[in-house]
């Protein structure tokens, strides 16, 4: 049973009067804990709220009014109703939270489809990375769209409000559209939009957090050291969507990580990116967190970046485990996807932490990869099996526990990516495979096994490559209640058809998004991968 979060003990929120100001209800599709952890929500908040003329409170899944009625929905701060508001603005991470969405809005009493609301009510704006991969399927249900870095688009987004505050709702979101990735479902895009990205080290968000529950960084400042990746892993959206890879400076993260803790009284410090082992300041930066007397920790880092320099810092911050990500169990089928980790340096560094102390890895793999084969599913369990066998040997205490904590997921194409095109994986396949490698891994000791549903995975991918038709289905779902679960199973059964191949000569109903890596450029990267697995 999860604990209840203590609210009182919440620190870094802002509490204003309503008087004055322009009312905006920032809001979170799941709940309190995961919000918590996602820096994009965090820096919209306090971004808005540095504004003496914007109060900004925030709405989650979860909140302190039980009630599900329409309308009982209450902001964070002050208990208001969350249909107070003059705007209402989503922070979306993951496509499955648009079901979430549509809760949120029935509980605020609103319509899902934005064409049945009032001209009293709200207006309903939605940004976040899925929305800037392809907000189609969300089109019917938002009166606008911020595609893009939000902190390059805040400042321009609140001085269009107060300028326009006395205006009524539509000569309002007219107003808006001057916001650059600012766009209406009802207007035509812009062919080859691009979207605003933000210099990182002109703004780095407050971190808020509260003193209890089960999922809550409860001693954690959590820190953004840089956005986006310079690998190019064929698979990956983050990678693509968030181009140029950009790094924070050191000085900035000093500067507020000092804040953080001299404010808040934080102890432990948790480093966030996509790319943290490509940090040129790494060592530095863990050096003088250690040095302060702090400890910290990693979202994720690649283990070939990990050498004994580093290693002996992590080890001095506290660090007790290690998230990688393998991807593949094969060294092929890695290279396809341009993940450049051989088997021998993947073995090396985990022998590696275990003999330095560390004896719990996550590890990440796919399955149901385009040309993937038995003994691609083999290579999982015997590389799994490898790790932990040259951990056990490699520790140089022996009462080191050495856990393996395994993450399977089925592969979901996403848009502006080389495997945009490629086709999700047919779902009794994805069951047997999954049935034969949570039976072979759990004969593997010390190892625990986790893995996504297929059918909410082939959701997921309906979303992620859908249109504005799909907007129904996440309405119908959102009202299944219990009976959710068939109802959705039922869904992706009817509609398996849209999880096929898409065709390389055809236009893409995303294509009107911009994101730094052009449809010719994709094209030679899957065509890469299919060569190197002899699909083409």
């Amino acid at each position: 049973m999860r604990k209840e979060v203590d609210l009182s003990l919440e620190r870094g929120a802002v509490h204003k009067d309503w008087g004055g100001r322009f009312p905006i209800a920032l809001g979170y599709p799941n709940r309190y804990p995961l919000a918590l952890s996602n820096l994009g929500f965090q820096a919209i908040y306090h971004l808005l709220n540095r504004h003496p003329g914007i109060v900004a409170e925030r709405f989650y899944l979860e909140d302190r009014c039980a009630s599900l009625k329409p309308g009982t929905l209450l902001t964070h701060e002050s208990l208001r109703p969350v249909n107070e508001a003059r705007i209402i603005i989503f922070s979306v991470s993951f496509e499955r939270d648009y079901v979430n969405l549509v809760k949120l809005l029935k509980r605020a009493g609103l319509k899902p489809q934005a064409k049945e609301r009032s001209a009293d009510q709200p207006l309903v704006l939605v940004g976040g990375i899925t929305t800037f991969i392809n907000p189609l399927p969300l089109f019917p249900l938002a009166d606008g769209f911020l595609l893009g870095e939000g902190e390059s688009q805040i400042p321009l987004l609140i001085e269009t409000l107060l300028a326009s505050q006395d205006f009524a709702r539509e000569q309002l979101l007219e107003q808006l559209q001057q916001v650059p990735g600012f766009i209406a479902p009802g207007s035509q895009p812009e062919a080859g939009m691009a979207l605003p990205r933000a210099r990182l080290d002109d703004f780095v968000p407050r971190t808020f957090v509260a003193g209890a529950g089960d999922e809550i960084f409860s001693e954690s400042l959590l820190v953004e050291v840089n956005r986006g990746c310079p690998r190019g892993c064929r698979f990956c959206a983050a990678g693509f969507v968030y181009r140029p890879f950009r790094n924070r400076s050191l000085k900035v993260l000093k500067e507020a990580i000092k804040s953080g803790i001299d404010e808040f009284k934080f102890t432990r410090v948790g480093l966030v990116g996509s790319a943290l082992g490509d940090y040129p300041d790494l060592h530095e930066l863990c050096r003088w967190l250690t040095d302060a007397g702090l400890s910290f920790s990693f979202s994720s880092i690649r283990i070939d970046a990990i050498d004994d320099r580093l290693l002996e810092l992590m080890l001095a911050g506290g660090v007790k485990s290690i998230t990688i990500a393998p991807e593949a169990g094969s060294e092929s089928l890695r290279k396809a996807l341009n993940k450049n980790l051989t088997h021998e340096v993947i073995l090396s560094q985990a022998a590696r932490v275990a003999a330095a102390g560390i004896g719990r890895l996550k590890l990440y793999f796919l399955m149901g990869l385009p040309g993937e084969q038995d003994s691609d599913l083999l290579a999982i369990i015997d590389l799994v099996r490898e790790i932990r066998q040259v951990m056990l040997d490699s520790r140089r205490v022996k009462q080191l526990n050495i856990a393996l904590n395994v993450s399977l997921n089925p592969f979901v194409p996403k848009p502006h990516t080389p495997m945009q095109w490629a086709p999700f994986a047919a779902l009794k396949e994805l069951k047997q495979k999954q049935k034969f490698l949570f039976k072979e891994l759990s004969r593997i000791g010390g190892v625990n096994v986790e893995m996504e549903s297929p059918a909410s995975a082939a959701w997921q991918a309906r979303l992620s490559r859908g249109g504005v038709e799909l907007a129904a289905d996440i309405i119908a779902l959102a009202a299944a209640g219990d009976g959710a679960g068939r109802f959705l199973k039922k869904m992706v059964t009817a509609n398996y058809a849209e999880l096929g191949c898409r065709e390389l000569k055809a236009s893409l109903p995303w294509d009107f998004i911009s994101h730094n890596s052009n449809c010719d450029y994709l094209k030679r990267e899957y065509g890469k991968y299919q060569s190197l697995l002899d699909l083409a």
